[in-house]
């Protein structure tokens, strides 16, 4: 093997990471993440990128990452650290050790260079800034390395400011298609250069106290919602868990929490309820479901609520404001009849369910249309819902 390429399936990390791996769940999946493979290189540059911020839990270096930095050092390539927080800086940017004249110097110059990294990633990752922006130390980091280089990011994804924040209403489900051109349709592309790195997404969707931990299906979302960016940048992208504690660092500054949508009512009764992208995910633009097994999971409890035979059930879809007026209103038909046929298959009675659509026009559409006519992603989610109205037995 090449002494300058190692090419892992697995990069444990935590400044300390631990196994490979990640549970997805069932069904079709278009966002879920692909296999891990990308080279890690020792003779180029390596960048760390570290959340050491509230929200997160208290980053640790692994012996995997201790020894790609030890490597990269002794081959005299260029590391650099970012500190992650509402305004990401550079905080570890020494040019490398020149050689010794000996075997003996020379790794004295290198233990003596690897010291002072050390000193500055206990010293000086400490967020000092509030609020988290994932997306400029991800540029900062993409600027420090060069073409075959690697960037590691250490944090949850969590990004509380624009154009990445996970604080809209909406954000977390938001399609990371959208996302992308969300940032690439800005007033200036806002995408990084990235262009032949690999970018090792480490502990995204970890959190600690106070942030509400995200469940499986929320914290594939934010994976697939960085991956997509990285990707759009130009980047290879390996994801891997993160594994410590859940405390975070202490007296930083604060960060916003990130609200998780409210999951549908267990048991369904006369009042209406949202079936939203969080329960039955469509694909943009579609009438498909992204992934049927989950849909299938959050209306069957209406199913039950059914079985007596005397409930009625009104679906009404509804669109984000994309395509033309006629478009939109054919697919949120389409949208309800999609879920009137579930509930059919299911076990509903079909006599006892009507559809129609609503297009962009609902009584609760949200406004998801920027100053310069861009859909904007979280919004958008949020408008990619089936309502269900249930008439109950002497209700009327």
């Amino acid at each position: 093997m090449n002494r300058g390429i190692l090419t892992v399936s697995c990069l444990a990390l935590a400044f300390a990471l631990t196994a490979c791996g990640e549970e997805h769940p069932p069904g079709p999946n278009p966002d879920e993440p692909k296999a891990s493979g990308c080279e890690l290189r020792n003779d180029r540059p390596l960048a760390i990128a570290v959340g050491a911020r509230a929200n997160v839990p208290r980053p640790e270096l692994s012996k995997e990452v201790t020894e790609l930095t030890e490597r990269v050092v002794t081959e005299r390539e260029q590391l650099t650290m970012i500190r992650i927080d509402g305004t990401p800086k550079i905080i570890f940017d020494e040019p490398p050790p020149p050689r010794g004249g000996s075997p003996t110097g020379d790794k004295k110059l290198v233990d003596d260079y690897l010291a002072v990294a050390r000193k500055a990633f206990s010293d000086k990752t400490t967020a000092q800034v509030p609020q988290a922006d994932v997306l400029r130390a991800l540029s900062l980091a993409g600027d420090a390395t060069a073409r075959g280089g690697t960037i590691v990011l250490l944090d949850s994804g969590l990004q509380t400011v624009d154009p990445v924040n996970f604080t809209t209403d909406g954000f977390l489900l938001s399609d990371p298609a959208e996302v992308v051109g969300h940032l690439k349709n800005a007033e200036r592309n806002l995408l990084p250069d990235l262009a032949g790195r690999t970018v090792v997404l480490s502990g995204f969707a970890k959190v600690a106290s106070p942030q509400p931990t995200l469940d499986d299906d929320l914290s594939r979302r934010v994976r697939a919602i960085w991956r997509a960016i990285a990707e759009a940048a130009g980047a290879c992208v390996n994801e891997e868990p993160l594994s410590t504690t859940d405390d975070s660092a202490k007296n930083v500054p604060p960060v916003a929490l990130v609200p998780l949508p409210a999951p549908p009512p267990p048991k369904p009764s006369c009042e209406p309820f949202v079936l939203t992208e969080r329960q039955v995910s469509f694909i943009p633009d579609t009438a498909q479901f992204r992934q049927p097994d989950a849909a299938r999971a959050a209306v069957q409890p209406l199913v039950e609520a059914m079985r007596d035979g005397r409930q009625r059930v009104e679906l009404v879809g509804s669109t984000a404001s994309s395509g033309s007026v006629a478009g939109r209103q054919a697919l949120s038909e389409q949208r309800a009849a999609a879920v009137k046929t579930m509930l059919v298959e299911l076990g509903a009675d079909s006599n006892r369910i009507t559809t129609r659509g609503v297009g962009s026009s609902g009584p609760d559409h949200v406004p998801d249309v920027g100053p310069r006519g861009e859909l904007l992603p979280g919004p958008a989610a949020l408008n990619r819902k089936v309502v269900v109205n249930v008439s109950c037995p002497g209700r009327g």
